[in-house]
Parts: C-alpha cells; structure tokens; sequence
C-alpha cells in the first residue's frame, strides 16, 4: 500500500551571536542542507540571500554588538524554501529605502536589490529588524563545490593580482582589504580578480571590488574581474557592475 502522507518540511532554526564567523559557519550548515535535500540548484540562490540577511543582522542591526543574538529559520517545504532573520536592533525604515535608486558607485546598500533579484516573496515586520523571504523550491539533484574562502596576491610592479581559491564574501573581506590596501601603497594601479575557483559572492565582497575601482581608477588604472562563473556574472549584470568592474566570464 502507498502512503499518502506527504513528507515532514526539512527545518533548521538557529541562534547565533552577532559575529561574522558565526554567520559564515550557518551559510555552511545551509549550503549542506540543502545539497543533501537534492537541491543543490537551489543552493546559489538561497545561500547568498542567507549572507545578506544574517551580515545586515549582525552588522547593521546589532552592531556586531556580542551579547545580541541572531535568530535564523530555513524551512524547506513541498513548494517553497523559507528564510526567516531577526534580531535584536532598532529595525530599520525599509519602506523608505526601497525606494532609492541604486547608486553603482558605493560599496554598500546592495541587500534589497539582492533580496528583490533572488526571492520570490520579501517581507518585513513592522519595524524592520525581522525580515521573511520565500524562495521557489527546484526538484533537481546534483553537488556544487562550495569552498571555504582564500586567495593569492601577486604584485609585480604596477600590476597586482589576486586569485580567489574560494568565495568572496564577508568572512574574507577584512583580511583582504588589508592586503589590498598594502598593494596600492606600494604602486599597484591595475588590479585583477580572478574568480575561477568562486562560487559564492555576496554584498560584502561586491563592496570590496568597487572600493577597489574606486580606488585606482581616479589614478588612471583599473580593475578587472575574470573568469566569473554565470551565477556570478547574472548577479553582477543585475547589480549593473559589469562595466564598471570589466567583468568577464570563464572562457
């Protein structure tokens, strides 16, 4: 006899504190969640909107204050993948901010447009320190490589480079920025990012590309994003970056 009973939603609910390490390890925990759910088509989408959710959290709600708390829930249901965030800030005026246009010359504000691109269904509470977004469940198999961040610089005079051995988001961006800085103070003007082993990029290292443009093009150099795979490269041509970043796709 077959059952009829449908099966129980793959849930999981955690609390963190208000730390971007903590937010970087429960990205893991979900990308691992929903490749052994077979949805690992899903997993770009729904991790990358997890990072702005929990980095705003943390962040920009809580104020990286440590003895404030995160809530995230992930809910994965017959139709529909749910994200749930709070904390315990202020919130913030989302109506108001929905309504600026993007600017693609700073570094920061790019949360909304990401929830908007990627999330079906967006929805906050009344003070802004909840958010809720539904995500349409895809039903197909299959593994993505997810890596722990890490990168390379090289520099030989005016020309620096760095390659990515793995994400770009906001658990390496502090570190980086760093070894940016060093770069251009010793001449770097022409600045290339190589994105072949990415594959995850969030607000945060969207930041760091233009912070960098921003840096050395009023010097007269430039900065170039390569070998970008084509979740990324839709991201960056949503965001309206592609020019400005000279961001090119893997061959």
């Amino acid at each position: 006899m077959i059952s009829s009973r449908r099966p129980a939603p793959i849930s999981l609910r955690q609390t963190i504190p208000s730390r971007v390490e903590e937010a970087e390890s429960l990205c893991i925990k979900i990308r691992a969640l929903l490749e052994a759910a077979g949805l690992a088509e899903r997993c770009f989408a729904v991790e990358l909107l997890a990072r702005e959710c929990l980095i705003n959290a943390v962040v920009h709600g809580n104020g990286s204050a440590a003895d404030k708390s995160v809530v995230l829930n992930l809910t994965v249901g017959r139709e529909w993948i749910r994200l749930q965030v709070s904390d315990e800030g202020r919130g913030f005026a989302w109506r108001n901010a929905r309504r600026k246009r993007l600017d693609t010359s700073i570094s920061s504000g790019r949360g909304l447009q990401i929830y908007a691109l990627y999330a079906e269904r967006v929805r906050f509470n009344r003070s802004g320190n909840q958010i809720e977004l539904w995500v349409r469940k895809a039903k197909r198999t299959g593994k993505e490589i997810c890596k722990m961040a890490a990168y390379v610089l090289e520099q030989k005079n005016q020309q620096g480079s760095v390659k990515l051995q793995g994400d770009l988001t906001a658990i390496v961006v502090p570190d980086l920025q760093t070894d940016l800085q060093e770069m251009l103070s010793k001449g770097a003007r022409e600045l290339v990012f190589d994105l072949s082993s990415t594959a995850m990029l969030d607000s945060s290292g969207m930041g760091l590309l233009i912070a960098a443009a921003n840096s050395v093009v009023p010097q007269g150099g430039n900065v170039r994003v390569t070998n970008v795979g084509p979740e990324i490269f839709r991201l960056l041509q949503s965001m309206r970056l592609t020019a400005r970043l000279n961001v090119s796709g893997r061959a």
